[in-house]
């Protein structure tokens, strides 16, 4: 950046700003307060004119303007769109409980990974019909956008593991090794999305918490969701 000339600004900074050098024979000054003074009689008379044609119409188009209280979030709206977010998060600990369940069966060659195999697609099905009730939620914008944008990060990137896993499992299925069960690479590859969605949960859950206890609803560890 070029050195600032004794104090002032960069001339970087104000590169174009400068008005073009005056061209041609230099006209004589004209003074400049009698000028501003007509203009100011002309701008008062402009004024009172538009006062006098409009009456009492300006108080009236000031009264018809929507207050800020009137836009502003209730706390009865925020606590309804809370208590509908609640009912989703119960049903994803639901599904949280039973994908646990299923890798803890693959990861043992249970007798069952068929079936862990379809808990794993019905979840991520469930994450997806999740997204689709919080895009359409009642009340939504009531409350963070953060914290929406958070859980809808978690459950897109679990409902990804979850068909990582489901892959897994049928690859187990075909011949499980307890001992290589780890170095599937569908396995492998469930580990990126689920990395993500712990970190959205944790999010999401620093925010969801102190509403929760506002209002009284179920306070939820990122591990839960």
């Amino acid at each position: 950046m070029p050195v600032p000339p004794s104090g002032g600004m960069p001339t970087s900074v104000l590169d174009g700003l400068y008005p073009a050098p005056a061209q041609g024979p230099r006209r004589p000054r004209v003074p400049v307060l009698p000028i501003l003074a007509c203009a100011l009689v002309v701008v008062v008379a402009a004024v009172a004119f538009v006062a006098l044609r409009g009456g009492g119409h300006g108080t009236a188009a000031v009264a018809d303007m929507p207050s800020a209280t009137a836009t502003a979030s209730s706390p009865a709206a925020q606590r309804r769109a809370a208590v509908a977010l609640s009912a989703l998060l119960a049903r994803s600990v639901t599904d949280r409980t039973s994908v646990i369940q299923a890798v803890t069966e693959v990861r043992g060659c249970g007798k069952f990974l068929d079936q862990d195999a379809q808990i794993f697609t019905d979840d991520a099905n469930s994450r997806q019909t999740l997204l689709s009730r919080l895009g359409r939620m009642p009340g939504r914008p009531q409350l963070s956008a953060a914290m929406i944008q958070d859980l809808t990060t978690a459950w897109q990137a679990s409902a990804q593991a979850d068909r990582d896993l489901a892959r897994w499992a049928r690859d187990e299925a075909s011949g499980c090794t307890p001992r290589k069960s780890g170095s599937d690479p569908n396995l492998q590859a469930s580990y990126v999305p689920d990395g993500e969605a712990t970190a959205s949960k944790k999010a999401f859950a620093s925010l969801w918490n102190p509403i929760a206890d506002r209002y009284g609803l179920t306070n939820y560890q990122w591990d839960q969701l």
